[in-house]
């Protein structure tokens, strides 16, 4: 199931990437101009960062390696939801995100949350090998 599921973010990023053709560079960055991009573009960034935690996920035992599978799932459709109901500008307000802010700031949120997710699983499988050794 894992050998499945992880390249499933690169072949979804191309995808995206395909759909949102005509791209360019300009100035350092690339930008497309299809007519897909301006819903893709944010699970697109999604797509983008799951690449490499979902190489880290490989480590992972199958149990929590589904753990973290439905984690993902859950959190992906629920930062959509949240980016599509936001604003596509924001109004001037101090506090008013747009979708762009939202999408960074739930990315980031979920990359965090990944990462205490896989520093907890090798310490406690580090723990585990040194009370297997005494």
């Amino acid at each position: 199931m894992k050998k499945i599921i992880t390249p499933l973010p690169l072949l979804l990023l191309v995808a995206t990437f395909l759909v949102s053709l005509p791209c360019y560079w300009y100035d350092g960055y690339l930008g497309c101009d299809g007519k897909a991009m301006g819903i893709l573009q944010y699970p697109g960034f999604w797509f983008l960062i799951l690449i490499p935690i979902s190489l880290l996920a490989l480590f992972y035992d199958d149990n929590k390696y589904i753990i973290w599978l439905k984690s993902t799932g859950v959190f992906f459709v629920v930062s959509m939801v949240l980016v599509f109901i936001m604003p596509e500008y924001p109004r001037g307000l101090m506090l008013n995100p747009d979708r762009k802010f939202t999408n960074l700031f739930l990315v980031g949120i979920y990359s965090l949350f990944s990462v205490l997710f896989f520093i907890s699983y090798f310490v406690n499988k580090k723990n585990e090998q040194i009370q297997n050794k005494v």
